[in-house]
């Protein structure tokens, strides 16, 4: 069975590269860009590198980046926060079924893909622009193991049956100005994926620092997981981690971390983004405010939340 995954990773490899080709002819501009609701997604080659982005229509100076990857590694994980993602597999390294609420340029799903061949990934995603973008720039092809579907991510989730059960959920939907839906942040919402997951799952949110309900937010997702983690990235995102499997230390994250590094040799660093996990009162300590932060529900957001101009 190891041999049969080695050969057909050697296989995929090279079908991501071959898909990639054409990239390595073009100079560095703008390579995709197409109108998508209140904003254009745009595609930039700089050397190697490739950025997705959501560029605002009233305002075309700001550059949302969404995803970025390296043509010439295509399975390297270049944002810190896509690495952390990773960390579900500690609680979960061999699941069975995965599902990811926002799909953007496809990073993380594609990564699981080659990595993990005997599971299946669904993800969720609003915007076919993107899925078009991902598939026409990011290497990202569909198969009966990794689909797409378009669709809200909670809306998703709730039309299961209500024995599906996934390993990982990974919740990434918010966008680079900061916004992340409301529906998808409540204890209400976070109780639909209790109800999907299995009894040793795991579920992840991608969080920003710069919210202004930060510390809300971490306080909703302890509502309904005994355990929650915190992976503070260098970068501005924050990745959180919420299990009710037996608790897992610090030193056992780091230990299961580097035996996945080791095993997959991931080119990214995973070990690192479990060193920097904060756990029980490391986690409080990280978070000011924590134990005066309101738990969100559905029923009533706070006043503020849809301040943006996107509203």
């Amino acid at each position: 069975m190891i041999e049969e995954h080695k050969t057909w990773q050697s296989i995929n490899l090279s079908a991501i590269g071959q898909r990639l080709a054409w990239l390595q002819q073009q100079p560095d501009k703008l390579i995709f860009c197409k109108e998508s609701g209140v904003h254009y997604v745009a595609v930039t080659k700089e050397r190697s590198h490739i950025k997705l982005s959501l560029v605002e229509k009233v305002n075309q100076h700001t550059d949302l980046l969404q995803s970025v990857f390296d043509f010439n590694n295509p399975l390297h994980l270049v944002s810190e926060y896509t690495q952390a993602m990773m960390l579900g597999l500690v609680w979960q390294s061999q699941p069975q079924r995965i599902y990811m609420a926002g799909f953007g340029g496809g990073r993380v799903p594609l990564v699981l893909h080659h990595y993990l061949p005997d599971t299946v990934i669904e993800c969720a995603e609003v915007d076919p622009i993107a899925i078009e973008a991902a598939k026409k720039c990011f290497g990202v092809q569909f198969d009966d193991r990794l689909t797409v579907t378009i669709q809200d991510g909670r809306e998703y989730l709730e039309q299961q049956k209500s024995d599906t059960q996934y390993d990982i959920i990974m919740i990434d939907v918010a966008f680079g100005n900061g916004y992340f839906p409301h529906r998808l942040s409540t204890k209400e919402f976070y109780q639909i994926c209790e109800k999907h997951l299995s009894s040793e799952g795991v579920v992840l949110a991608n969080l920003l620092h710069r919210d202004e309900f930060y510390a809300e937010k971490i306080t909703t997702f302890q509502s309904v997981f005994s355990q929650v983690c915190l992976c503070v990235c260098q970068e501005s995102n924050s990745i959180l981690i919420g299990s009710n499997s037996p608790i897992l230390e610090k030193d056992e994250i780091v230990a299961k971390a580097k035996y996945l590094q080791d095993s997959h040799q991931f080119s990214f660093p995973l070990t690192d983004r479990a060193l920097e996990v904060k756990v029980g009162r490391e986690l409080a300590e990280a978070v000011p405010n924590l134990d005066k932060a309101q738990i969100f529900h559905d029923d009533s957001p706070p006043a503020g939340y849809f301040d943006c101009w996107l509203f």
